[in-house]
């Protein structure tokens, strides 16, 4: 069994995977509607979402608890509306849903206890990006990112030297935030994004913005591009 599961947000009628967030065996995430804070585990970008919606506990048995924190819109289990702050146990391929089925939130256990993958075997060698961990390793360098820096990350590397629209990347980045009601991504968030992801990669990648081209990112790692 893992000792972390992989919740993720998952939106009917969208083929990308929303946002996602893990909770370690012994502790708790909160989800809850995104107001600019820093106390929700997993954001969600819509006005039907509480503030503070519901929470997902995993216990030393391996097994996911999810409990209703009072949200005014609900927290459904399989067709089952829950009681506020009763603990209610689910597993994968339960269907557990917000907002009469609006926002559904599933369990992914695909991840292997030490996946890593190169985005492009044609960049050559020397980069390999931990998903579990949302890290960039650059040689001995470890370059741990937020969510969204992460995802920012992975589209500009598979289009390394290649432009990619502010349409792409909302897309890529916020596929959650596209859904009927949500609030919209605005070019300072988009740029606030790119801004702090420039600062972290540092002297091994470069982030530049192109007005009416799009966004680019250049590898200074030696024997890549």
């Amino acid at each position: 069994m893992r000792e972390t599961a992989k919740i993720v947000i998952r939106t009917p009628g969208q083929e990308s995977d929303g946002s996602f967030a893990y909770v370690r065996q012994g502790l708790s995430i909160v989800v809850g509607r995104y107001t600019g804070g820093s106390e929700l585990d997993l954001s969600v970008y819509n006005q039907m979402i509480s503030k503070r919606h519901c929470r997902i506990h995993y216990d030393a048995q391996f097994q996911l608890w999810v409990e209703d924190l009072d949200s005014k819109n609900g927290t459904e289990l399989n067709g089952q509306r829950l009681v506020p702050y009763e603990r209610y146990p689910f597993a994968e391929g339960d269907s557990l849903t917000l907002v009469n089925g609006l926002i559904q939130l599933r369990i992914e256990n695909d991840l292997e206890e030490t996946r890593e993958y190169r985005l492009s075997d044609l960049l050559g060698e020397g980069i390999r990006v931990h998903d579990h961990m949302q890290t960039v390793q650059i040689g001995e360098v470890e370059i741990p990112l937020s969510k969204k820096e992460f995802q920012l990350f992975k589209l500009l590397y598979s289009q390394l030297d290649h432009f990619v629209t502010r349409e792409q990347i909302v897309s890529q980045v916020w596929p959650e935030r596209s859904i009927l009601e949500s609030e919209p991504v605005g070019i300072d968030e988009i740029n606030s994004l790119i801004y702090r992801t420039n600062r972290k990669l540092g002297i091994h990648f470069t982030i530049k913005s192109v007005y009416k081209k799009g966004v680019y990112m250049k590898s200074h790692v030696p024997d890549l591009g």
